[in-house]
Protein backbone atom coordinates (compact mmCIF):
# COMPACT_ATOMS: atom_id res chain seq x y z
CA UNK A 1 0.00 0.00 0.00
CA UNK A 2 1.25 3.49 -0.85
CA UNK A 3 1.26 5.54 2.35
CA UNK A 4 1.97 9.18 3.17
CA UNK A 5 3.60 10.38 6.38
CA UNK A 6 3.35 13.94 7.69
CA UNK A 7 5.34 15.34 10.60
CA UNK A 8 6.26 18.85 11.73
CA UNK A 9 7.19 18.32 15.37
CA UNK A 10 9.48 20.10 17.83
CA UNK A 11 12.19 18.28 19.74
CA UNK A 12 11.10 15.95 22.51
CA UNK A 13 9.39 12.63 23.03
CA UNK A 14 6.74 13.07 20.34
CA UNK A 15 9.25 13.24 17.51
CA UNK A 16 10.92 10.06 18.80
CA UNK A 17 7.51 8.35 18.73
CA UNK A 18 6.91 9.50 15.14
CA UNK A 19 10.37 8.42 14.06
CA UNK A 20 9.98 4.97 15.59
CA UNK A 21 6.62 4.44 13.89
CA UNK A 22 8.04 5.24 10.46
CA UNK A 23 11.16 3.18 11.10
CA UNK A 24 9.36 0.03 12.24
CA UNK A 25 6.84 0.26 9.38
CA UNK A 26 9.36 1.13 6.66
CA UNK A 27 8.89 -2.25 4.97
CA UNK A 28 5.17 -2.73 5.59
CA UNK A 29 4.10 0.18 3.34
CA UNK A 30 5.61 2.10 0.45
CA UNK A 31 6.12 5.39 2.22
CA UNK A 32 6.62 8.96 1.13
CA UNK A 33 7.25 11.42 3.96
CA UNK A 34 6.12 15.05 3.56
CA UNK A 35 8.17 17.25 5.87
CA UNK A 36 8.15 21.08 6.13
CA UNK A 37 11.58 22.47 6.89
CA UNK A 38 11.98 23.55 10.50
CA UNK A 39 10.68 20.42 12.19
CA UNK A 40 13.09 18.17 14.06
CA UNK A 41 14.60 15.37 11.93
CA UNK A 42 13.08 11.95 12.52
CA UNK A 43 15.20 9.31 14.21
CA UNK A 44 16.08 6.55 13.65
CA UNK A 45 16.65 6.98 9.92
CA UNK A 46 13.93 5.05 8.09
CA UNK A 47 15.36 5.37 4.56
CA UNK A 48 12.05 6.30 2.91
CA UNK A 49 11.25 8.73 0.11
CA UNK A 50 11.07 12.30 1.43
CA UNK A 51 9.43 15.43 0.03
CA UNK A 52 10.86 18.49 1.83
CA UNK A 53 9.09 21.86 1.81
CA UNK A 54 10.69 25.25 2.29
CA UNK A 55 8.98 27.13 5.12
CA UNK A 56 10.95 30.28 6.07
CA UNK A 57 7.91 31.79 7.80
CA UNK A 58 8.11 29.02 10.38
CA UNK A 59 11.44 30.16 11.84
CA UNK A 60 11.34 31.15 15.55
CA UNK A 61 11.08 34.87 16.25
CA UNK A 62 14.30 36.28 17.67
CA UNK A 63 15.76 39.65 18.53
CA UNK A 64 13.98 42.76 17.30
CA UNK A 65 11.50 40.63 15.31
CA UNK A 66 9.78 39.73 18.58
CA UNK A 67 8.42 43.30 18.76
CA UNK A 68 6.23 42.51 15.76
CA UNK A 69 5.27 39.07 17.14
CA UNK A 70 1.45 39.54 16.99
CA UNK A 71 1.54 40.39 13.27
CA UNK A 72 4.16 37.77 12.42
CA UNK A 73 2.21 35.05 14.24
CA UNK A 74 -0.75 35.80 11.96
CA UNK A 75 1.48 35.47 8.92
CA UNK A 76 3.13 32.28 10.17
CA UNK A 77 -0.23 30.58 10.81
CA UNK A 78 -1.76 31.57 7.48
CA UNK A 79 1.35 30.59 5.50
CA UNK A 80 1.44 27.26 7.32
CA UNK A 81 -2.18 26.52 6.43
CA UNK A 82 -1.48 27.31 2.76
CA UNK A 83 1.58 25.04 2.85
CA UNK A 84 -0.57 22.22 4.26
CA UNK A 85 -3.03 22.74 1.41
CA UNK A 86 -0.18 22.39 -1.09
CA UNK A 87 1.12 19.25 0.62
CA UNK A 88 -2.39 17.74 0.64
CA UNK A 89 -2.55 18.21 -3.16
CA UNK A 90 0.84 16.53 -3.54
CA UNK A 91 -0.23 13.61 -1.35
CA UNK A 92 -3.30 13.09 -3.54
CA UNK A 93 -1.33 13.45 -6.77
CA UNK A 94 1.28 10.93 -5.61
CA UNK A 95 -1.42 8.29 -5.19
CA UNK A 96 -1.19 7.62 -1.47
CA UNK A 97 -3.89 5.31 -0.17
CA UNK A 98 -3.62 6.43 3.47
CA UNK A 99 -2.01 9.26 5.43
CA UNK A 100 -0.40 9.08 8.88
CA UNK A 101 -0.09 12.54 10.43
CA UNK A 102 1.28 13.70 13.76
CA UNK A 103 0.64 16.86 15.76
CA UNK A 104 2.47 19.92 14.47
CA UNK A 105 4.35 22.99 15.64
CA UNK A 106 2.27 25.89 14.33
CA UNK A 107 -1.27 24.56 14.59
CA UNK A 108 -1.49 21.42 16.72
CA UNK A 109 -3.87 19.48 14.46
CA UNK A 110 -2.16 19.86 11.08
CA UNK A 111 -4.49 21.51 8.51
CA UNK A 112 -3.41 18.94 5.91
CA UNK A 113 -6.17 16.79 7.40
CA UNK A 114 -8.86 19.29 6.41
CA UNK A 115 -8.09 19.29 2.69
CA UNK A 116 -9.16 16.62 0.18
CA UNK A 117 -6.90 13.59 0.28
CA UNK A 118 -6.67 9.93 1.23
CA UNK A 119 -8.15 8.52 4.46
CA UNK A 120 -6.08 9.62 7.41
CA UNK A 121 -4.88 8.45 10.81
CA UNK A 122 -4.07 11.41 13.05
CA UNK A 123 -1.83 10.66 16.03
CA UNK A 124 -2.67 13.50 18.38
CA UNK A 125 -0.04 13.76 21.10
CA UNK A 126 -1.77 16.68 22.81
CA UNK A 127 -4.32 19.38 22.04
CA UNK A 128 -3.12 23.04 22.20
CA UNK A 129 -3.74 23.66 25.87
CA UNK A 130 -3.27 27.43 25.61
CA UNK A 131 -6.44 27.55 23.49
CA UNK A 132 -8.67 25.20 25.46
CA UNK A 133 -7.52 25.72 29.07
CA UNK A 134 -7.86 28.91 31.10
CA UNK A 135 -4.76 30.52 32.53
CA UNK A 136 -2.43 29.27 29.78
CA UNK A 137 -1.02 31.54 27.10
CA UNK A 138 0.40 31.04 23.62
CA UNK A 139 2.75 34.00 23.99
CA UNK A 140 3.44 33.44 27.69
CA UNK A 141 1.51 36.56 28.66
CA UNK A 142 -2.20 37.33 29.15
CA UNK A 143 -1.65 40.83 27.72
CA UNK A 144 -0.05 39.75 24.44
CA UNK A 145 -2.51 36.87 24.07
CA UNK A 146 -5.27 39.49 24.27
CA UNK A 147 -3.66 41.27 21.33
CA UNK A 148 -3.89 38.11 19.24
CA UNK A 149 -7.33 37.00 20.46
CA UNK A 150 -8.77 36.93 16.89
CA UNK A 151 -5.83 34.75 15.78
CA UNK A 152 -6.42 32.34 18.68
CA UNK A 153 -10.11 32.10 17.75
CA UNK A 154 -9.18 31.36 14.13
CA UNK A 155 -6.52 28.84 15.21
CA UNK A 156 -9.05 27.08 17.44
CA UNK A 157 -11.42 26.73 14.49
CA UNK A 158 -8.69 25.41 12.18
CA UNK A 159 -7.35 23.03 14.83
CA UNK A 160 -10.79 21.56 15.60
CA UNK A 161 -11.70 21.20 11.90
CA UNK A 162 -8.50 19.26 11.23
CA UNK A 163 -8.94 16.93 14.21
CA UNK A 164 -12.56 16.25 13.27
CA UNK A 165 -11.66 15.64 9.61
CA UNK A 166 -9.25 12.78 10.36
CA UNK A 167 -10.66 9.38 9.44
CA UNK A 168 -9.28 7.88 12.67
CA UNK A 169 -8.14 9.91 15.66
CA UNK A 170 -5.44 8.27 17.80
CA UNK A 171 -3.85 9.38 21.05
CA UNK A 172 -1.38 8.14 23.62
CA UNK A 173 -3.34 7.50 26.84
CA UNK A 174 -6.78 7.07 28.35
CA UNK A 175 -6.22 10.39 30.10
CA UNK A 176 -5.67 12.21 26.81
CA UNK A 177 -8.47 10.30 25.07
CA UNK A 178 -10.94 11.66 27.62
CA UNK A 179 -9.58 15.18 27.12
CA UNK A 180 -9.86 14.93 23.33
CA UNK A 181 -13.44 13.75 23.66
CA UNK A 182 -14.23 17.01 25.42
CA UNK A 183 -12.18 19.22 23.10
CA UNK A 184 -12.88 17.64 19.71
CA UNK A 185 -16.18 15.90 20.44
CA UNK A 186 -15.08 12.56 19.07
CA UNK A 187 -13.63 9.32 20.34
CA UNK A 188 -9.89 8.73 20.10
CA UNK A 189 -8.31 5.28 19.85
CA UNK A 190 -5.56 4.76 22.44
CA UNK A 191 -2.21 3.47 21.16
CA UNK A 192 0.40 3.92 23.86
CA UNK A 193 3.84 4.98 22.62
CA UNK A 194 6.66 2.57 23.16
CA UNK A 195 10.40 2.81 23.62
CA UNK A 196 13.13 1.22 21.54
CA UNK A 197 14.74 -1.02 24.15
CA UNK A 198 17.68 -1.71 21.85
CA UNK A 199 18.64 1.97 22.09
CA UNK A 200 17.53 2.77 25.63
CA UNK A 201 19.54 0.19 27.56
CA UNK A 202 21.01 0.06 31.08
CA UNK A 203 24.53 1.18 31.85
CA UNK A 204 26.39 0.26 35.04
CA UNK A 205 24.56 -0.49 38.29
CA UNK A 206 26.39 1.82 40.66
CA UNK A 207 23.85 4.62 40.45
CA UNK A 208 24.76 8.26 40.04
CA UNK A 209 24.95 11.15 42.49
CA UNK A 210 22.29 13.27 40.80
CA UNK A 211 18.58 13.21 40.10
CA UNK A 212 17.48 13.98 36.57
CA UNK A 213 14.54 15.93 35.18
CA UNK A 214 13.86 15.96 31.45
CA UNK A 215 11.75 18.31 29.37
CA UNK A 216 11.30 21.83 28.05
CA UNK A 217 12.21 24.78 30.24
CA UNK A 218 8.64 25.67 31.08
CA UNK A 219 6.45 26.13 34.14
CA UNK A 220 4.42 23.16 32.84
CA UNK A 221 7.36 20.84 33.41
CA UNK A 222 7.74 22.00 37.03
CA UNK A 223 11.50 21.44 37.30
CA UNK A 224 11.42 24.05 40.08
CA UNK A 225 9.48 21.66 42.33
CA UNK A 226 12.42 19.27 42.29
CA UNK A 227 14.83 22.09 43.20
CA UNK A 228 12.56 22.99 46.13
CA UNK A 229 12.29 19.32 47.15
CA UNK A 230 16.06 18.82 47.15
CA UNK A 231 16.43 21.85 49.42
CA UNK A 232 14.44 19.94 52.04
CA UNK A 233 17.03 17.14 52.15
CA UNK A 234 19.91 17.65 54.59
CA UNK A 235 22.92 19.06 52.76
CA UNK A 236 25.18 16.11 53.59
CA UNK A 237 22.63 13.73 51.99
CA UNK A 238 21.47 15.95 49.14
CA UNK A 239 22.17 14.73 45.60
CA UNK A 240 22.83 17.15 42.79
CA UNK A 241 20.26 17.85 40.07
CA UNK A 242 20.58 17.82 36.30
CA UNK A 243 17.87 19.19 34.02
CA UNK A 244 18.06 18.04 30.39
CA UNK A 245 16.11 20.47 28.22
CA UNK A 246 15.42 20.24 24.51
CA UNK A 247 13.95 23.76 24.29
CA UNK A 248 12.17 26.36 26.40
CA UNK A 249 12.15 29.82 27.91
CA UNK A 250 15.33 31.59 28.93
CA UNK A 251 13.39 33.38 31.65
CA UNK A 252 12.43 30.08 33.26
CA UNK A 253 16.02 28.83 32.98
CA UNK A 254 17.22 31.94 34.84
CA UNK A 255 14.51 31.42 37.46
CA UNK A 256 15.63 27.82 38.01
CA UNK A 257 19.25 28.84 38.43
CA UNK A 258 18.29 31.65 40.81
CA UNK A 259 16.22 29.48 43.16
CA UNK A 260 18.83 26.71 43.05
CA UNK A 261 21.50 29.20 44.09
CA UNK A 262 19.30 30.64 46.83
CA UNK A 263 18.40 27.18 48.19
CA UNK A 264 21.96 25.86 47.81
CA UNK A 265 21.00 23.11 45.40
CA UNK A 266 23.69 21.98 42.97
CA UNK A 267 21.82 22.37 39.66
CA UNK A 268 23.14 21.90 36.13
CA UNK A 269 20.87 22.81 33.21
CA UNK A 270 21.89 21.21 29.91
CA UNK A 271 20.20 22.66 26.85
CA UNK A 272 19.63 21.18 23.38
CA UNK A 273 20.67 17.78 24.67
CA UNK A 274 21.51 15.23 21.99
CA UNK A 275 19.97 11.76 22.02
CA UNK A 276 23.32 10.22 22.96
CA UNK A 277 23.80 12.63 25.83
CA UNK A 278 20.23 12.03 27.04
CA UNK A 279 20.89 8.29 27.07
CA UNK A 280 24.04 8.85 29.13
CA UNK A 281 22.16 11.03 31.61
CA UNK A 282 19.39 8.45 31.99
CA UNK A 283 21.82 5.61 32.62
CA UNK A 284 23.88 7.40 35.26
CA UNK A 285 21.13 9.07 37.30
CA UNK A 286 20.26 8.09 40.84
CA UNK A 287 16.62 8.55 39.82
CA UNK A 288 14.57 10.31 37.15
CA UNK A 289 11.97 12.64 38.66
CA UNK A 290 8.86 13.50 36.64
CA UNK A 291 6.89 16.39 38.20
CA UNK A 292 5.15 17.56 35.00
CA UNK A 293 1.65 19.01 35.19
CA UNK A 294 -0.94 16.68 33.66
CA UNK A 295 1.56 15.19 31.21
CA UNK A 296 -0.50 13.67 28.35
CA UNK A 297 1.44 10.42 28.42
CA UNK A 298 4.97 10.66 29.69
CA UNK A 299 7.67 9.07 27.55
CA UNK A 300 10.39 10.19 29.98
CA UNK A 301 9.61 7.62 32.72
CA UNK A 302 9.48 4.84 30.11
CA UNK A 303 12.85 5.83 28.65
CA UNK A 304 14.29 5.92 32.17
CA UNK A 305 12.80 2.49 32.95
CA UNK A 306 14.26 1.07 29.74
CA UNK A 307 17.66 2.24 31.00
CA UNK A 308 17.07 0.48 34.33
CA UNK A 309 16.84 3.75 36.25
CA UNK A 310 14.23 4.16 39.00
CA UNK A 311 11.47 6.70 38.46
CA UNK A 312 9.58 9.14 40.68
CA UNK A 313 6.43 10.54 39.02
CA UNK A 314 3.57 12.69 40.25
CA UNK A 315 0.16 11.03 40.34
CA UNK A 316 -1.29 13.00 37.41
CA UNK A 317 -2.04 12.64 33.72
CA UNK A 318 -0.61 9.79 31.70
CA UNK A 319 2.03 8.88 34.30
CA UNK A 320 -0.64 6.82 36.08
CA UNK A 321 -0.87 4.49 33.07
CA UNK A 322 2.80 3.52 33.14
CA UNK A 323 4.19 3.95 36.65
CA UNK A 324 3.04 1.22 39.03
CA UNK A 325 3.73 2.51 42.53
CA UNK A 326 6.23 0.38 44.41
CA UNK A 327 6.92 -1.90 41.45
CA UNK A 328 8.52 -0.02 38.56
CA UNK A 329 8.68 3.37 40.28
CA UNK A 330 7.13 5.63 42.88
CA UNK A 331 3.85 7.44 42.13
CA UNK A 332 3.50 10.33 44.54
CA UNK A 333 1.24 13.30 45.40
CA UNK A 334 2.00 16.64 43.75
CA UNK A 335 3.96 18.40 46.49
CA UNK A 336 7.59 19.08 47.25
CA UNK A 337 7.59 17.12 50.50
CA UNK A 338 6.53 13.94 48.70
CA UNK A 339 9.19 14.47 46.03
CA UNK A 340 11.85 14.96 48.72
CA UNK A 341 10.75 11.82 50.57
CA UNK A 342 10.84 9.74 47.35
CA UNK A 343 14.34 10.94 46.48
CA UNK A 344 15.54 10.19 50.00
CA UNK A 345 14.00 6.73 49.80
CA UNK A 346 16.10 5.89 46.75
CA UNK A 347 19.21 7.39 48.40
CA UNK A 348 18.71 5.13 51.43
CA UNK A 349 17.48 1.99 49.66
CA UNK A 350 19.94 1.47 46.84
CA UNK A 351 19.13 -2.22 46.40
CA UNK A 352 15.40 -1.59 46.08
CA UNK A 353 16.11 1.23 43.64
CA UNK A 354 18.04 -1.21 41.44
CA UNK A 355 15.21 -3.76 41.69
CA UNK A 356 12.68 -1.15 40.59
CA UNK A 357 14.94 -0.22 37.70
CA UNK A 358 15.09 -3.85 36.54
CA UNK A 359 11.32 -4.27 36.94
CA UNK A 360 10.83 -1.07 34.98
CA UNK A 361 12.89 -2.36 32.06
CA UNK A 362 10.95 -5.64 32.08
CA UNK A 363 7.70 -3.63 32.00
CA UNK A 364 8.82 -1.63 28.97
CA UNK A 365 10.00 -4.74 27.10
CA UNK A 366 6.75 -6.60 27.84
CA UNK A 367 4.18 -3.82 27.56
CA UNK A 368 5.63 -0.70 25.90
CA UNK A 369 7.55 -1.89 22.86
CA UNK A 370 7.83 0.66 20.06
CA UNK A 371 7.56 -2.18 17.52
CA UNK A 372 4.21 -3.38 18.91
CA UNK A 373 2.99 0.23 18.97
CA UNK A 374 3.93 0.66 15.31
CA UNK A 375 2.05 -2.49 14.32
CA UNK A 376 -1.08 -1.11 15.99
CA UNK A 377 -0.71 2.06 13.93
CA UNK A 378 -0.29 -0.02 10.77
CA UNK A 379 -3.53 -1.88 11.48
CA UNK A 380 -5.33 1.45 11.85
CA UNK A 381 -3.82 2.69 8.58
CA UNK A 382 -5.19 -0.34 6.76
CA UNK A 383 -8.55 0.08 8.46
CA UNK A 384 -8.67 3.73 7.36
CA UNK A 385 -7.73 2.88 3.77
CA UNK A 386 -10.71 0.52 3.53
CA UNK A 387 -13.01 3.47 4.24
CA UNK A 388 -11.96 5.17 1.01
Amino acid sequence: MNAAFYSFLPSGGAVRVAGNQLYHLRDRFKWRAYLPEGGVPLLPEADVSIASYNFPAGQPLRGIARIAAPLLLWRKSFVYRKLCERIARDVSTDGSEALLAHSSLIIASPPILSFPGPPSVYYCHEYPRYIYEKGLYKTGSAVTDLLIAPLLAWEKKVDRQAAQAATILVTNSRFMSEKLGTVYHRKAVVVRPGVDTEIFTPGHESGGNYVLTVGALSEFKRHHMVVEALALIPENQRPAMVTAADRGKEGYARYLSAIASKLEVNLTVEKQVSNNRLLELYRNALAVVCPQRNEPYGLVPLEAMACGTPVVAVNQGGFRENVIDGENGLLIPVDVNSIAEAIQYFCRNHRHALEMGKTGREFVISHRSSRVEAESIADLMEKASRKN
